[in-house]
């Protein structure tokens, strides 16, 4: 498997708790990011955050809230301090 360079790097995955957005977080954080998913499912957040290890956030949100994600967004830069991929995979 070819390795990215994403040390140092920043990505919130929306849909990020389950299938295609949890393989795509699984990637992105071998290869040195750090995370910010964001789902609907406060559960399957929980168990995703816990298999990628520590340092990454799990936002639980309805993405097609616009206050939701204003607030997804504040809490992602505040705790990661910026945002330099968007993996949008919610479904």
């Amino acid at each position: 498997m070819n390795q990215l360079d994403m040390k140092g790097r920043s990505a919130v995955i929306t849909g990020g708790a389950a299938g295609i957005g949890l393989a795509i977080a699984q990637r992105l954080a071998a290869s040195g990011a750090r995370l910010s998913l964001w789902d609907r499912d406060r559960g399957a957040l929980d168990a995703a955050r816990q298999a990628l290890g520590s340092g990454h956030l799990a936002v639980a949100l309805d993405v097609a809230s616009e206050s939701d994600v204003a607030a997804a967004t504040a809490a992602t830069l505040d705790e990661l301090g910026r945002i330099d991929v968007l993996v949008c995979s919610a479904g």
